[in-house]
């Protein structure tokens, strides 16, 4: 029987969102988390603002519950086979979600200083490639 997948989705234009998505897949040595750009699966995520959906990472569970950001990294945690305790914890601790959502913000705001969404390429540059 298949184990259900979990869908990570992520922005493609952002190199820090790609290389994070990498190395998931790269950990993800039992394939649960299946890997899908934001772009590709707005279907996917119900509920998120059409003009939120870049600002974040999603995790869509295999029940269907999307969660955003550091919100989200309960889920992923739990995604593997060794961390659903860990999950679990990280998801009842207002103390450690709390660590998390600060680390999650402090990477937020290093990948706005690299600038590293292609949208924020003027359209000039952007044609060249």
């Amino acid at each position: 029987m298949a184990m259900p997948s979990y869908v990570l989705l992520y922005d493609r234009d952002c190199g820090i969102c790609s290389a994070f998505s990498r190395w998931i897949h790269i950990v993800d040595v039992r394939g649960r988390i299946r890997f899908q750009s934001i772009q590709s699966g707005r279907a996917l995520l119900k509920g998120v603002p059409e003009e939120r959906m870049l600002d974040a990472w999603h995790i869509v569970a295999p029940d269907g519950r999307v969660t955003t950001g550091g919100d989200a990294v309960p889920t992923l945690v739990g995604a593997f086979p060794i961390g659903a305790g860990l999950g679990h914890l990280l998801r009842e601790s207002s103390v450690l979600m709390r660590q998390v959502h600060r680390l999650y913000a402090f990477l937020t705001r290093f990948r706005d200083q690299l600038v590293c969404r292609l949208d924020a390429v003027p359209p000039s540059a952007g044609s060249s490639r």
